[in-house]
């Protein structure tokens, strides 16, 4: 038999989650360097232009997920840490 601890199971989800945050900061930092601003001001002036550029369109498609998985796995990170997961 084996015995596996929640804490264990929370340690491991914890790195995931922080691996999987890496990746997508980066993600977002290349984002932020490319267009040399912050999504907040990215996304103001692609919704607001007079004419549709389709490239920055798809970087717009591309950093909205992004901005969106950093939120949902900061959330995660903070439910594990507060041990608010269950074990199936």
């Amino acid at each position: 038999m084996v015995t596996v601890y929640k804490q264990e199971i929370a340690d491991w989800l914890l790195m995931e989650y922080h691996a999987a945050l890496h990746a997508v900061r980066e993600k977002i930092r290349l984002f932020e360097q490319k267009y040399s601003q912050p999504w907040s001001e990215f996304k103001q002036r692609v919704e607001h232009a007079a004419q549709e550029d389709f490239s920055q369109w798809d970087d717009y498609i591309e950093w909205k997920a992004q901005m969106k998985m950093f939120s949902e796995l900061s959330t995660k990170i903070e439910e594990v840490r507060l041990g608010h997961f269950e074990i199936a």
